[in-house]
């Protein structure tokens, strides 16, 4: 993830192996897209995924993007981030700047 300045286009770059998303809201949520609703980023179809299985947010109050990014797990079968593991409804983890 990368933050972009400016307050009039997007807040952060998400990047993956296929894909790129430029988060214009203080909130996206990744999972899967199913008949009950859709998500901001879709990784798939694969089951291991939830359908509401990550939320990444900031805090800024300003809108600007200056402010820290976290992860919050909403997924049933939680998730690795720098190889160590983070359970549904475990505190929100501080992202990097990059």
């Amino acid at each position: 993830m990368a933050v972009v300045s400016g307050s009039s286009g997007p807040v952060a770059r998400l990047e993956g192996r296929e894909f790129e998303y430029m988060m214009k809201k203080r909130s996206v949520t990744i999972g899967r897209n199913s008949s009950q609703g859709s998500v901001d980023v879709s990784m798939g179809h694969s089951s291991f995924i939830s359908r509401r299985h990550l939320e990444i947010f900031t805090a800024s109050d300003d809108g600007t993007g200056s402010g820290d990014f976290y992860l919050r797990c909403l997924g049933k079968n939680g998730v690795f981030v720098d190889g160590v593991f983070l359970r549904r409804g475990a505190p929100p983890l501080q992202l990097p700047r990059m």
